[in-house]
């Protein structure tokens, strides 16, 4: 499943240095006679490489560690500005690449990255099972892979060398509470992310856990691909068909930003909607009528503990992190402190991550 959606495609830079990606790539001995990665354009023009998903590096220091992102938004960014927090300082290196939300582009892009000499890799899944058989892979050939999305069980657990753990039925509960307290008994209109990436479903088994028998209904339940047209469009469609709607959750704030820009447009202040995550575009929304709160959780979080794991057996240490990912529920009066204690990015690595 892919989200139709451009791929940033400038490339990375390291992290002490700013010269071309072509002699960093020479540099780095990762510029292959198989052509695994090109030299790009401007940000607004498509990356050529060997799949549909776009390729960034850099290489030197004491190794190149390897980011694969699902796709390309603002959380996914966040998640590599987390490792490159992580990397700071260390000598690593990083190549990156984004796979417009594919399996069959994730499998691609994670052999590709092997294939160049990876050290160590960091996933952000797309698909579950693809990513259990990438970790397959890295473990045959000694590489240690750490999940930055992991939803506490699955295949391949043994595979990864450390796993950012996201309780997401947990997640899913607290929303469903949350709802019954401070939402009026009605429909529901559910917008999912991927279903097959193993964290939509542990939502949705949480949340209905929480509404079962509360006068809450979920009537309508789809996948918004972490898109915001896809889940606006969702949404537009389902208040069509049930005009009676009085909760709107959406499984990631890519997705709710859309979905509160189409209300605020609508002049609709009588449906209370929920969030998950967080990124800057949300933050202002949820001090408006239109986004009422979001099951909050860091993404940088995630990128550092899996990229400390990874770290940590490569120098045949033990990582210091816990791997517990913390969530909250958060509201306009509370966003604020939460996301002091535990910010969602670190923007002075964004211009390294956006280049992915």
């Amino acid at each position: 499943m892919s989200e139709h959606r451009p791929a940033p495609t400038a490339p990375r830079s390291g992290l002490t240095a700013q010269p071309s990606r072509r002699s960093l790539l020479l540099a780095g001995g990762l510029l292959t006679t198989s052509g695994l990665l090109a030299a790009c354009g401007s940000s607004s023009t498509a990356s050529a490489g060997a799949s549909s998903g776009s390729v960034a590096g850099s290489g030197g220091g004491t190794g190149v560690i390897g980011i694969s992102l699902n796709g390309n938004n603002a959380y996914s960014s966040y998640v590599a500005e987390g490792v490159y927090k992580v990397l700071d300082g260390t000598g690593f290196t990083a190549t990156g690449v984004q796979n417009n939300f594919s399996s069959a582009t994730e499998l691609s892009n994670v052999q590709n990255l092997l294939a160049q000499g990876i050290k160590g890799l960091v996933v952000l899944p797309a698909d579950a099972t693809t990513i259990a058989k990438a970790a397959q892979l890295c473990v045959q050939q000694q590489v240690p892979v750490g999940n930055a999305l992991w939803p506490g069980s699955g295949e391949g657990a043994d595979d990864f060398a450390g796993k950012a753990t996201l309780d997401s039925v947990e997640g899913g509960k607290m929303i469903g509470e949350w709802l019954k307290a401070n939402a009026k008994p009605g429909p529901v209109v559910v917008v999912q992310g991927i279903v097959g990436q193993g964290f939509s479903e542990k939502i949705d088994e949480g949340l209905d856990a929480a509404l079962a028998g509360s006068g809450f209904s979920v009537v309508v339940r789809e996948q918004g691909f972490f898109a915001r047209d896809k889940a606006t469009q969702i949404v537009q469609t389902a208040l069509q068909a049930h005009p009676d709607v009085t909760a709107i959750v959406a499984y990631s704030a890519s997705m709710s930003n859309g979905i509160a820009a189409f209300l605020k447009g609508q002049g609709t202040t009588t449906i209370t909607h929920v969030s998950s995550d967080a990124d800057d575009e949300m933050i202002t929304w949820l001090k408006t009528p239109y986004l009422a709160a979001t099951r909050y959780y860091s993404a940088a979080q995630t990128g550092v503990v899996a990229a400390q794991a990874v770290l940590a057996k490569i120098q045949g240490t033990t990582s210091s992190m816990p791997d517990t990912i913390d969530q909250v529920m958060a509201t306009k009066d509370t966003i604020d402190d939460v996301v002091a204690k535990n910010p969602y990015r670190y923007e002075q690595y964004a211009a390294l991550a956006a280049k992915i």
